[in-house]
């Protein structure tokens, strides 16, 4: 059976295992930018980025739609807002501690004025189509793919209100969105021919929100966590279905053919991971789902936006100290785990309550409105 929304300790909507996947994610990530990732036949970092950007648009898409149908209308200003919040102070703090580390010499820095714009104003990734990784901050260039992340905020949200304004049905804008997400991997095999660089196809928000679209096509065609029913053959054999998904995904993450990353394999592995989402959200109370929400998964994900903003830099540290081994990575991990729960702690937490204010606050001012 479908699982209905939950909600969380703090009252918000929340969706079941999407901590858990957060934190495999995160992991991959952090594998792939370790000696723990050295001799691996396959990119961990790459499949993890992949996973984000897949559950990035599923996940808002779904809060979006959630508001729509709840009020039939779409506050683009307190959405904006939720996401500077949420995203802006963990990701400008760290940018300042790379900055300070680098200056003190605890790691190499050739940081430059317009390499922390670059990724203040959230467009690193196509700094780094033009002008390489030189200038950025030390250890920061993950942020590419939080400006692909925020590109694509900026478009969906408006291009989803313009829709639903022009009575488009959810289900026309959901296969939209998957024939357009369709084309992507299609353009980077064009750019691929035509002698485009690695950075142009691996980090540009144009080759790579395909991702973001499928994740944006499955809130609106078949979100079991705002209760769309599945089809009955579908949820009957949802375990069979979610294990061949996962078999593909698997097939394809561990594909360790560069060109065959750059062009289709994104797009496979997150259409193999539809049943997935379908399996770990329908089932929370399986094993699967208990591994996902269980305490130490669960608080590992809740921290993944923090620990993918600090981990290369606290990795660098380590590094420095006991050079490329094994024990320095155990060292970055734990200086990781550390600085992420201090940030969510003084951070993210506070800004999520500040955020909370806020939109209660708004909500208010339009019932006064309304009521007048």
């Amino acid at each position: 059976m479908p699982a209905g929304p939950v909600k969380s300790v703090h009252g918000t909507f929340s969706i079941p295992s999407l901590d858990g996947i957060r934190c495999l994610a995160v992991l991959a990530v952090f594998v792939g930018h370790s000696q723990f990732g050295v001799g691996l036949p396959y990119w961990p970092g790459f499949v993890g980025v992949t996973v984000f950007f897949f559950l990035s648009g599923y996940l808002i898409t779904t809060l979006l739609r959630r508001e729509h149908e709840t009020t039939g209308q779409i506050s683009l200003g307190r959405f904006y807002l939720r996401r500077a919040l949420r995203i802006l102070p963990p990701a400008w703090l760290a940018i300042a501690a790379a900055v300070i580390v680098g200056a003190l010499g605890w790691v190499a820095s050739d940081t430059t004025v317009w390499g922390v714009l670059a990724e203040t104003l959230n467009y690193t990734n196509y700094y780094i189509v033009f002008h390489g990784r030189e200038g950025l901050p030390p250890d920061t260039t993950q942020f590419w793919s939080l400006a692909v992340e925020e590109h694509y905020y900026l478009v969906i949200p408006v291009a989803l209100l313009i829709l639903w304004k022009l009575r488009a049905s959810r289900k026309a804008i959901g296969w939209t969105m998957f024939a357009i997400a369709m084309l992507v991997p299609l353009w980077r095999i064009y750019l691929g021919m035509n002698g485009a660089s690695f950075d142009r196809l691996y980090v540009s928000t144009d080759t790579r929100f395909d991702a973001m679209l499928l994740g944006t096509a499955l809130a609106l065609l078949a979100n079991p966590a705002l209760g769309d029913a599945l089809p009955r053959w579908v949820s009957k054999h949802l375990g069979l279905i979610a294990s061949i998904g996962l078999v593909v995904f698997v097939a394809c993450a561990a594909t360790p053919v560069l060109a065959f990353r750059l062009s289709i394999a994104d797009t496979i592995e997150c259409l193999a991971l539809v049943p997935i989402f379908w399996f770990i959200t329908t089932r929370p109370s399986g094993a699967v789902g208990r591994f996902l929400n269980s305490r130490v998964v669960v608080r590992l994900g809740v921290l993944s936006f923090s620990i993918y903003l600090f981990h290369r830099l606290a990795l660098s540290l380590g590094a420095n100290l006991f050079g490329d081994s094994i024990l320095a990575d155990v060292i970055g991990l734990v200086l990781t785990l550390a600085v992420a729960e201090a940030v969510y702690l003084l951070v993210e937490k506070p800004c999520g309550r500040l955020r909370r204010r806020l939109e209660t606050a708004a909500k208010n001012r339009e019932s006064v409105k309304i009521g007048a």
